[in-house]
C-alpha cells in the first residue's frame, strides 16, 4: 500500500486523550464561568488572538481550531463575548481571515471553484435567503431571532476552506480523531447527565439543569420510573454516524473491535435522546444501507442495530426504575403516537401549533413571512395562547419562512449532494461502504427534517459540508478514504 500516510494508527495516541480531556474540561469551565461574562470575553478575545496567530503561522492550524470547536463545543455557546458565541466568532474570523488571504491572489477564483450547479444552487439558496430577511425585519420580526436563523447558512461557506484544506493528509487524520472523540465524549457526558437525575444527585431547574438548557441549549425530560430523556444540539449527527459505522461494518472483511464500540456508544446517545424522529430516520436510513451491499450481511448488521438499541433501552430503564421495568411500555409509547399523536404530550402540541402554520404559509405561500418568525397557538389543555420560535415542523418551517421557491433550494441543495454521492458510488469499482453511509446519512437528515429543524440546524449544515466535501471529490481517492478507515485503530503492516 502507497505510503502517504504514516503507519501509525490514528486514534491510539496522545492526542485523542487530550483532545477527550478538553471535551470534558471546556464544559467544566462553561459551568463556572456561565454567570462570569468579562471573564468569558476576555477567554474568548484570547482565543480570537490564538486563531489569528495560527492562521499566518499555518492556516491548517487555525482550520484545526475551528474544526475542533465544532466537535467538541457542543452547542458553541460554551463562552460567548456580546450575544454572539464562541462558535459563530471563531467561524466569522476564519472566513475573513481566509477570504482576505486569497483574494488579493491570483488563484482567488480557483479556491472557490468547487462545482457549477453547486455554486448554482448555492448562489440561489443565499439570493432566497436574503429575500427572506429583509422581509423578516419588514414583518417587524424580532432582529436577534432574524440574526440566528440565518447564522447557520452562513456556515455554507466553510465549504471553500474546507473542500481545498481537506486534501492534506494530517488534516484527514484529525478529523477522523475529533470524530471518534465527539462520539466517545457525548456518550459519557449523556450518560453521565443521565445518571445525575436519576439517581436523584441533580433535580430538574436547578443550577446544572439550568445551564444545561440555557448554555448548552439541551433538553432534559422526567419519563418517570426514574427515566429521564437526554436531548442536546450534537445529538443531531448521532444517527448519521450509527448509519455510517454500520455502513462500514457491512462490508465483508475482519474489522476491529473498536468500531463496534463507538457503534454501541452512539447507540447509547440514541436511546437516551429517545427522540421519535431520529428513530424513522434510523430505520429509512437502515433501509438505504442496502444499497450495493450483499443481502445477508446488511439483514445482519441492520437486525444487529435494531437489537442493540432495545437492549440498550431495555437495560438502561431496568436499572433506572431499580429493575421494576424494562420501559417497553415506554417504548411503545414514543413509537405509537407515529400513528395517535394525541396520546403524548408533545405530539399532541405539535398538532395545535398546525393549523396556525397552516395559517401563516396561507399569508405569503410564495416567499414566506420571512426569517425569524413566531408561532401564537392555544393550548387546548391549559387554554392559553402560547407564542414560540419552535414550530416543530421542519418542512413546514422552511416554507413559512422561506417561502416555497427558498424551502425548495435548500431541499434540492441536499438532494444534490446525495445525487453526487449516488454518482460516485456507481463509478467506484468496489469500496463504496464509506460513500454509501454518507449517502444513508443525507436520507436521515431529509427524514428528521418532517418535525425536527435538522437540514437549516448548525449540524446539518456541518454534516451537509462534510458530504459534500467528499462527494465532489474525484473518485480516485477511494484508496486514500480505504487506507484513513483502516488505519483509524489498525496499524500499517509493512
Amino acid at each position: 500500500m502507497e505510503k502517504f500516510l504514516s503507519d501509525k494508527s490514528i486514534f491510539f495516541r496522545w492526542q485523542t486523550f487530550w483532545l477527550l480531556v478538553i471535551y470534558f474540561a471546556i464544559r467544566l469551565v462553561s459551568y463556572f464561568l456561565a454567570e462570569h461574562i468579562i471573564i468569558q470575553g476576555i477567554l474568548v478575545f484570547f482565543i480570537l488572538m490564538l486563531l489569528g496567530i495560527l492562521y499566518f503561522k499555518n492556516p491548517e492550524w487555525a482550520w484545526y481550531l475551528v474544526i475542533s470547536e465544532i466537535f467538541l463545543g457542543g452547542s458553541g455557546h460554551y463562552l460567548e463575548f456580546i450575544g454572539l458565541s464562541i462558535r459563530t466568532l471563531l467561524i466569522g474570523f476564519f472566513l475573513f481571515l481566509w477570504i482576505a488571504h486569497h483574494l488579493g491572489q491570483r488563484e482567488f477564483f480557483q479556491h472557490i471553484k468547487i462545482n457549477k450547479q453547486l455554486i448554482c444552487i448555492l448562489t440561489a439558496l443565499f439570493f432566497f435567503l436574503i429575500v427572506s430577511m429583509v422581509n423578516g425585519l419588514y414583518h417587524e420580526h424580532e432582529f436577534i431571532q432574524v440574526v440566528r436563523d440565518i447564522l447557520p447558512f452562513t456556515f455554507l461557506f466553510l465549504i471553500f476552506p474546507c473542500y481545498h484544506l481537506f486534501k492534506q493528509n494530517y488534516t484527514q487524520e484529525f478529523l477522523a480523531r475529533l470524530i471518534v472523540v465527539f462520539i466517545i465524549g457525548t456518550a459519557i457526558f449523556s450518560l453521565f447527565t443521565f445518571i445525575l437525575f436519576s439517581a436523584g444527585i441533580t433535580e430538574i431547574h436547578d443550577s446544572f439543569y439550568t445551564w444545561y438548557r440555557d448554555i448548552d441549549l439541551g433538553k432534559v425530560t422526567d419519563m418517570m420510573q426514574g427515566f429521564f430523556r437526554v436531548v442536546e444540539p450534537g445529538h443531531l449527527l448521532v444517527v448519521p454516524i450509527i448509519l455510517l459505522i454500520t455502513s462500514l461494518l457491512c462490508r465483508n472483511e475482519k474489522h476491529h473491535y473498536m468500531w463496534r464500540l463507538l457503534q454501541l456508544l452512539a447507540i447509547i446517545v440514541l436511546v437516551l435522546n429517545l427522540s421519535r424522529g431520529y428513530f424513522l430516520a434510523l430505520i429509512i436510513g437502515l433501509l438505504i444501507l442496502k444499497y450495493k451491499h450483499q443481502w445477508w450481511k446488511w439483514a445482519r448488521e441492520s437486525a444487529t442495530v435494531i437489537f442493540l438499541v432495545i437492549i440498550m433501552f431495555s437495560g438502561i430503564h431496568l436499572a433506572a426504575s431499580n429493575g421494576s421495568s424494562l420501559g417497553w411500555d415506554l417504548f411503545g409509547l414514543r413509537l405509537q403516537s407515529f400513528t395517535n399523536p394525541g396520546i403524548e404530550i408533545s405530539t399532541n402540541t405539535r398538532l395545535m401549533i398546525l393549523p396556525e402554520i397552516i395559517n401563516l404559509i396561507k399569508q405569503n405561500p410564495i416567499l414566506g413571512v420571512g426569517l425569524g418568525a413566531n408561532v401564537t397557538f392555544i393550548n387546548t389543555a391549559t387554554y392559553e395562547t402560547m407564542t414560540t420560535p419552535a414550530f416543530d415542523w421542519g418542512y413546514l418551517e422552511m416554507w413559512t419562512e422561506m417561502g416555497i421557491f427558498g424551502a425548495l433550494t435548500l431541499i434540492i441543495l441536499y438532494a444534490f449532494v446525495a445525487y453526487m454521492l449516488v454518482y460516485k458510488i456507481q463509478k467506484v469499482p468496489n469500496w463504496h461502504d464509506f460513500d454509501v453511509g454518507l449517502l444513508a446519512g443525507i436520507i436521515a437528515f431529509l427524514v428528521m427534517n418532517i418535525t425536527i429543524p435538522a437540514l437549516f440546524h448548525v449540524f446539518g449544515i456541518l454534516y451537509l459540508i462534510f458530504a459534500i466535501t467528499i462527494a465532489v471529490k474525484y473518485t480516485s481517492i477511494f484508496e486514500q478514504t480505504t487506507a484513513l478507515l483502516y488505519r483509524i485503530f489498525n496499524r500499517l503492516k509493512t
